[in-house]
């Protein structure tokens, strides 16, 4: 019974949270087609250092490259830093190699801040108009993505139970806030180019079935078991959505996708504890070559066209 809620969404089909276009509908029956048998390879870009290329640093130590890139709308919302602004580029140029694309977004919000112990702005939320006009902001660049059909795996409010972002300040705020903001993006501004993945980490935040696609957890600690337990309960997909590490992949926890995260320390090839990918503090070497080379993992070389 271990795993019976996986057993189940791989019988049973998902409800579908979110109108979509054909190209994105095409991603998403492709993802719950892999979920279970294959995982995919996934990399998070150095999102506020538009020089740093993240796919080609997997690429030089592997000799392939990731199937899905991550991305952040970090620095388009009241940020003071002139760099990491060509996230949305960077996507479409992914996507015409044939690749997938993930979206998240550290909100700064009031002061251009986005951690609870440095901004004043607190959930639940009395007046959205700000949080709107915010949301308008990042849905330009959505819209951008969908005019050059670019499907977006869409992961906001991230990590929220842990309450170190702001909008981790409320749990009946964070899901009033989840559900508004899916309903400006699918019926105020009509995008039809999004997967919604949710990873709020603890089962009770929740926002419902009707919202949420795709189930994650962001693991930094190796618990990758005990994230697995919490997340499969909602019997939806459930994907590596941040990592420092990547586990060894097992056939009952096969993630969707595993998504390591960025070189903070910036330079390549210097083992740092800021390094995610590169040196080996997190990673070695031959782990990552284990990695990408087991066939049982999906690089760009093995995505389909779509």
């Amino acid at each position: 019974m271990r795993y019976l809620p996986l057993l189940l969404a791989l019988v049973l089909p998902l409800a579908s949270a979110a109108p979509r276009d054909v190209k994105t509908q095409a991603v998403y029956d492709y993802l719950l087609g892999v979920w279970g048998k294959s995982t995919i390879a996934g990399q998070s870009d150095l999102t506020w250092r538009d020089s740093t290329d993240m796919a080609q640093r997997v690429h030089d130590d592997t000799g392939k490259y990731p199937a899905l890139m991550g991305y952040d709308f970090m620095n388009y919302v009241d940020a003071t830093e002139g760099d990491g602004r060509h996230q949305t580029e960077e996507a479409i140029a992914w996507n015409a190699k044939g690749g997938l694309v993930s979206f998240h977004w550290h909100w700064r919000i009031a002061n251009g801040k986005f951690y609870t112990k440095e901004t004043p702005f607190h959930l639940p939320a009395s007046d959205y108009r700000q949080i709107d006009a915010d949301i308008d902001r990042v849905a330009v660049e959505l819209k951008r993505l969908q005019a050059a059909n670019v499907p977006v795996l869409w992961r906001p409010l991230h990590e929220a139970s842990g309450g170190w972002f702001w909008w981790g300040t409320s749990r009946e705020g964070y899901i009033a806030l989840w559900r508004h903001m899916y309903d400006r993006l699918v019926n105020t501004h009509g995008l039809r180019n999004l997967i919604w993945v949710w990873n709020g980490q603890d089962p009770a935040w929740y926002p419902g079935d009707d919202v949420v696609d795709i189930t994650g957890y962001d693991v930094y600690e190796n618990n990758y078991a005990e994230a697995w337990r919490k997340t499969a309960k909602h019997g939806k997909p459930i994907a590596l959505t941040e990592t420092g590490h990547i586990p060894d992949l097992q056939d009952g926890q096969r993630w969707l996708w595993f998504m390591v995260w960025n070189d903070a320390a910036g330079d390549a090839g210097v083992t740092s504890p800021d390094n995610f990918w590169t040196g080996e503090h997190h990673n070695t070497n031959a782990h990552k070559r284990k990695i990408y080379g087991d066939p049982n993992v999906i690089t760009l070389d093995r995505l389909p066209k779509f």
